[in-house]
């Protein structure tokens, strides 16, 4: 089956070109101009949509009621399906601090669903946020299951699931170095999270295998003055650190319209992932949820604390992270595109299938307007939603 994408403003790396693609089975075959249009088997007239590599998401807890924290097939399939019908096509799974056996089943059933895949959005691994963390930034992870990273906390999480690409833990808490050390060796990308760190600590991190930032600005110190001295905190050290990439939960809320831009200054595209943080309320009304053992209340479009003290996640989704980034923070589609999906492809080394509109590649794909709107979605060369 040859599908033929026509008229549609192709995103591509570093532009926008006019013209469309050519989808053998489940690859990515051709892309061509306007005007140069091959035949094949299945035209689909675009009419000047925007067409997009599919969205990447790295960190994802929940949606549309469900959580993967949850152990279940059933809301493991529940949230990829609510998050696919927004443009997100791959992901990461994300667990949050809960008991070790709770974590430990969360991750088998993550597992056991990628294994049994045919169709559908991806499941690339799993993501471990959790436990490991500064218990000063706890944010809306439960304080009671906050533990540094032994040799035995870690071996009761981690054992027994080999689909581990992501770890997000504190720098500075007893035991990090190490543990990012054996881990960034194994290729999980360990990223700094939920932590108080100093500029000297995040530097540290650095040099012992943490290469990216959770949330930035979110759940993390930042620039201080005790007595009178500035001192940079966590977020300000990330984006001094070259080599260190950062994570932006993309919601217009989190973080505010003038500190993305001023982040994608610093940092440009390549080392900015767009993420949801997305939890069980996502594409869900308004109301009062769980997140874990802590009850949050969503109200004004974003997730909080009931206790009023922290965000709980986001109901973020990857189209409106997208969105955020091009309509608020005035970043040429393109980039904004990259964020969510060439970026966190290189970050969990994945690029060479996914993350671009390249030749070879497989055919996950969106089409959307202006206002970022999914109208349409094919993974792995197979039709998927169908809005036009």
């Amino acid at each position: 089956m040859k599908t033929v994408f026509k008229n549609a403003k192709v995103i591509l790396q570093n532009r926008v070109l006019y013209g469309g693609i050519r989808v053998e089975g489940s690859r990515i075959t051709e892309v061509f101009e306007s005007g140069a249009e091959p035949e094949g088997d299945r035209v689909i007239d675009c009419n000047d949509l925007y067409l997009s590599p599919g969205f990447i998401d790295l960190h994802v807890h929940g949606g549309g009621g469900a959580d993967f924290m949850d152990g279940t097939k059933e809301s493991v399939e529940t949230v990829l399906h609510t998050h696919a019908r927004h443009g997100t096509t791959s992901m990461l799974p994300t667990t949050l601090s809960s008991s070790k056996e709770k974590v430990a089943q969360a991750l088998l059933t993550i597992e056991q669903v990628q294994r049994s895949w045919t169709s559908g959005p991806r499941i690339l691994g799993a993501h471990v946020e959790g436990n490991f963390f500064s218990p000063v930034q706890a944010g809306a992870q439960d304080p009671e299951y906050i533990f540094p990273p032994t040799k035995e906390n870690t071996e009761r999480i981690l054992t027994g699931v080999s689909n581990i690409r992501r770890i997000s833990c504190a720098p500075e808490v007893e035991h990090a170095l190490a543990f990012a050390r054996e881990m960034s060796g194994k290729g999980i990308l360990m990223s700094a999270a939920h932590t108080d760190a100093s500029y000297d600590e995040m530097e540290q991190g650095a040099e012992n295998g943490f290469s990216h930032m959770t949330h930035l600005f979110n759940g993390c110190s930042i620039v201080h003055s005790p007595n009178y001295y500035c001192r940079a905190g966590a977020a300000e050290s990330a984006l001094v650190l070259e080599n260190m990439a950062v994570e932006l939960i993309a919601d217009g809320r989190h973080v505010p319209r003038e500190l993305l831009k001023l982040v994608y200054r610093m940092k440009g595209a390549e080392r900015i992932n767009l993420c949801t943080d997305a939890m069980c309320a996502a594409d869900m009304p308004e109301g009062e949820y769980k997140l874990g053992a802590l009850d949050v209340v969503i109200q004004d479009k974003v997730a909080v604390l009931k206790d009023g003290t922290s965000f709980a996640g986001s109901i973020c989704t990857g189209d409106r992270a997208v969105r955020t980034m091009y309509q608020n923070a005035e970043i040429p589609i393109y980039e904004a595109v990259k964020m969510m999906t060439a970026t966190p492809a290189k970050l969990i080394r994945v690029y060479e299938e996914l993350g671009s509109i390249t030749v070879g590649k497989y055919a996950d794909l969106n089409l959307f307007d202006e206002e970022v709107r999914i109208r349409y979605t094919m993974i792995n060369g197979e039709e998927y939603q169908n809005n036009l």
